[in-house]
């Protein structure tokens, strides 16, 4: 069934429209080159921008489709645990952005010690909704910070949560991915849950 548009809705929209027009300006027009905006480990303090722009951009149109198709995924969930906030996701997003940069950071230099590790995407950033409303299913969440977020623990989402959350660790292993980036989000999930 289909869904009707909300007035919250545009939320998910602005980072969909982020990504989709940092793609374009990179694989269409070529006016950005993906490797002076990728997180890039052994730059991210001298050029902190990355733990911001390395996740609007992709690698190829199926990295950006999967992406973007992980947004409405997180809405769907999200409006199923009764979100009640205009602008929740948005809030979400901007502070797992630069907290997953900053594990995966710490994983590269300091556990691997690996200062050329590059990675662009999303999907750290839908790792870390997914480890939050994993969460979420469980306890549920009234306030996320100061935003009323109302989001009702719903154990029958948990199995549909789990198996996503699941088959994307899997996918995390395949060659070409970030499999610390996937990690580090979904880290960052669990910590701001408990924020």
């Amino acid at each position: 069934m289909i869904e009707k548009i909300s007035k919250d809705d545009w939320q998910y929209l602005v980072p969909f429209f982020a990504c989709t027009i940092c793609f374009i300006a990179t694989d269409f027009l070529g006016i950005i080159d993906k490797t002076y905006i990728a997180y890039w480990s052994g730059r991210l303090f001298y050029e902190p921008y990355r733990m911001i722009t390395s996740h609007f951009f992709h690698g190829d149109l199926n990295h950006l489709l999967a992406n973007v198709s992980g947004i409405i995924v997180a809405r769907y969930f999200l409006k199923s645990l009764g979100l009640k906030s205009d602008y929740f996701f948005l809030a979400f997003v901007a502070l797992i952005m630069p907290l997953q940069a900053f594990i995966c950071w710490c994983l590269d230099i300091l556990v691997l010690g690996n200062p050329m590790s590059l990675a662009i995407g999303f999907s750290g950033v839908l790792f870390g909704i997914d480890a939050f409303i994993l969460m979420t299913t469980i306890y549920g969440k009234n306030k996320f910070l100061s935003i009323s977020c109302e989001l009702k623990k719903d154990p029958g989402l948990l199995k549909s949560i789990s198996l996503l959350t699941g088959v994307g660790i899997i996918w995390s292993f395949l060659p070409g991915i970030s499999l610390f980036g996937h990690m580090s989000g979904l880290l960052a999930g669990f910590l701001l849950f408990w924020l």
